[in-house]
């Protein structure tokens, strides 16, 4: 899984999901967007500290590309550099 940021009405196309719409309401104080920043920062926290290693190993998979390796038969003379 990769990590997308999403802006306000963009659509996120995850693969075997439906879409879904992200959008914050225009109507909150700042007290209001800053007791949902907390929040959200506080549940992120929990979660790094729960799940630190298998998230890191999680990254790690979701970025490593798989390439063939050249086969043992190859004439090496015939390359140029």
């Amino acid at each position: 899984m990769t990590r997308r940021k999403l802006v306000m009405g963009q659509r996120s196309q995850e693969e075997g999901n439906h879409s879904t719409m992200w959008e914050l309401p225009t109507h909150w104080t700042a007290a209001q967007a800053l007791a949902v920043f907390e929040v959200l920062d506080d549940l992120r926290d929990l979660v790094v500290d729960g799940y630190a290693k298998k998230i890191q190993q999680a990254a790690r998979l979701d970025r490593t590309v798989t390439t063939s390796s050249p086969s043992a038969k190859m004439d090496y003379g015939d390359v140029d550099f």
